[in-house]
């Protein structure tokens, strides 16, 4: 992930500084056109978190100064119930001046008394009749006439909500959005949204007006869209020292040593786009089940990769969704959006466990997925052959013409990692970040110590995915011991030293891409189905040839409970010679 255009050294400083554009209303207000702040530190991955909460700071004062904002939930909310409150409130008062009986009997009493004076005319006809008489009628008709407008009204607002017409009610949108400073665009899909929440609270008012013409006042709203506003939704601003981002930042202290620094790196970037779904500068209360839940839905229409995409630039979480509906990137899956999710769930409890928020938010929202559902396959014989017995593992054109016959004989990473991968199951990261010191003798037998010892840029996937794995007999007949042999005697710490980590401290970049590209043109590999992971699904399935059970050759594979065994690389002779033989029984039809 490169860094963002507003993080970037200033002239003479060795340290990266956020640089944030003021906005164009509030350039006259700040003084100044753009705001410079250090970040106080050197590294660029570290420049790149450092400067989430300076954002985050200074976007809040941009928010207070301007007090126009995207509309949180807790505003909606508030809006939709303020609307229908008022309307309530004005039915109560009509009915508050509606004639009583008492109040028509006095009216048609002083109309007798005026006729008798002949201060209102009266005859047999039937229209003079009607002048002298309207009041009254008015009167002594006005609740019916007031439910029958009632009730036409009903009508229209539901057939206007059925049909997605909002003409009459865009008045109240207006309102909303000028009492209120919302950012929301006269006709854009937010607008149309508010206008129908209102209308639907229209439609409850004019129910719970029904009800009052039985002489029922207890009514509640049956749409839960119209609910009181809860104060927490978004509304509610952050405590000095309480702020979503200090608040994350005290747990990852707390926590710093549970996870790798990748991981957190990771997790940050995923955290801002749920503390900007809420709103940057939220209490803390704002993170309710509610929220989680309705950040998943969302999440079901996140672009894959949607931070790297160049028409994503620049655009909030909620405008990359809508702005997607037209560019149709692919969403993520159903294990992304778990992961997602997962990136918030230790903070939650954290938060949870230490009384800042009420809620359990995270029991119930994960997404089932299938865990047995097969998506890399192994390699068949065909495509096996077509791998290895390829340019690159007998003779090519040369770097950059591999996948061309030649006279070139490549011995380095290029060669050695498929071999590798096929005669042990090996992931492709664990072989790539091996040292020179990880190819070793036990008990008189060579074996590869997969471990996250040796090196800080070492990883392993868990603790039980350190282990011992015999080196099979094919792959001393190719050479790996010689390869081995020449790599120490040139003091190299790393067996494959041309292989260096990444930005994120992985080595398996380089190798994944080049592999991804290599299969595929010397015809081996045509879709997703097949990549280098395959080798290890070919592994698996050798070994069941064999005849052996999954929980057998599982440690072989990286699948078991943490042990000081695996971390250490000591195995006593028994279960060595064991390991050995089930190594051996992986064969192939190349």
């Amino acid at each position: 992930m490169g860094l963002a255009s507003n993080i970037q050294r200033r002239g003479g400083s060795a340290v990266y500084y956020v640089r944030l554009a003021v906005p164009k209303k509030l350039q006259s207000i700040v003084g100044k056109k753009e705001i410079w702040k250090s970040t106080g530190v050197r590294d660029p991955k570290a420049a790149r978190l450092a400067a989430l909460p300076i954002l985050a700071k200074y976007r809040a004062q941009f928010e207070q100064l301007a007090q126009r904002q995207e509309p949180t939930p807790g505003d909606l909310q508030a809006a939709v119930w303020r609307h229908y409150e008022t309307l309530l409130t004005d039915d109560q008062r009509e009915r508050a001046t509606m004639p009583t009986a008492g109040m028509v009997q006095h009216a048609k009493d002083r109309l007798a008394d005026d006729i008798a004076a002949g201060t209102v005319e009266w005859s047999g006809d039937p229209l003079v009749q009607l002048n002298a008489a309207l009041d009254v009628l008015v009167m002594k008709d006005a609740p019916a006439l007031a439910r029958d407008r009632r009730d036409i009204k009903l009508a229209q607002v539901r057939k206007q909500l059925a049909v997605g017409e909002t003409g009459p009610i865009e008045w109240a949108a207006d309102d909303v959005i000028q009492r209120d400073r919302l950012l929301i665009e006269r006709g854009s899909p937010a607008y149309r949204d508010l206008c129908q929440r209102l209308q639907r609270a229209e439609i409850q008012m004019l129910e719970r007006a029904e009800e009052r013409d039985q002489g029922n006042w207890s009514g509640v709203p049956t749409d839960a869209t119209i609910a009181p506003p809860d104060p927490t939704a978004g509304c509610k601003k952050a405590a000095p020292g309480e702020s979503l981002w200090e608040l994350y930042d005290r747990f990852e202290r707390e926590k710093k040593a549970s996870v790798s620094l990748d991981t957190w790196t990771q997790n940050r970037v995923i955290v801002g786009l749920f503390f900007e779904f809420l709103g940057e500068t939220s209490h803390v209360a704002a993170i309710t089940r509610k929220a989680v839940r309705d950040w998943k839905h969302a999440l079901a229409s996140w672009p894959v990769k949607a931070l790297k995409i160049t028409e994503f630039q620049g655009m909030t979480f909620r405008k990359i969704i809508e702005a997607n509906k037209t560019v149709g990137k692919p969403t993520i899956s159903a294990n992304t959006l778990n992961r997602y999710l997962s990136a918030i769930a230790g903070f939650c409890e954290w938060l949870f466990n230490h009384e800042f928020i009420e809620q359990d938010c995270m029991r119930g929202m994960f997404l089932s997925v299938d865990k047995q559902e097969q998506k890399v396959f192994p390699y068949s014989d065909d495509q096996l052959r077509r791998i290895f017995t390829s340019p690159l593992m007998t003779r090519c054109a040369g770097d950059d013409q591999e996948h061309k016959h030649g006279d070139v004989e490549i011995r380095d990473w290029r060669y050695w990692l498929p071999w590798i991968a096929a005669y042990t199951g090996a992931r492709l990261g664990e072989l790539a970040q091996m040292l020179t010191a990880d190819v070793r003798q036990i008990h008189g037998v060579w074996v590869l110590h997969i471990t996250r010892e040796g090196s800080r840029l070492k990883s392993t996937k868990t603790g039980g995915s350190e282990r011992v794995v015999p080196i099979h007999s094919e792959l001393i007949k190719l050479g790996l011991l010689d390869y081995h042999a020449k790599m120490v005697a040139r003091g190299e710490q790393q067996l494959f030293p041309e292989l260096r980590p990444d930005t994120r401290g992985f080595f398996s970049r380089t190798p994944s891409r080049f592999f991804a590209g290599y299969f595929k043109w010397i015809g081996a590999k045509s879709d997703k189905r097949h990549n280098f992971h395959s080798f290890r699904h070919g592994a698996a399935d050798a070994f069941r040839r064999a005849g052996y059970l999954d929980e057998q050759f599982g440690p072989l594979l990286g699948h078991t409970k943490a042990s000081t065994t695996g971390r250490y690389g000591i195995l006593p002779v028994g279960p060595l010679r064991d390991r050995v033989t089930m190594i051996e029984a992986i064969t192939y039809k190349i």
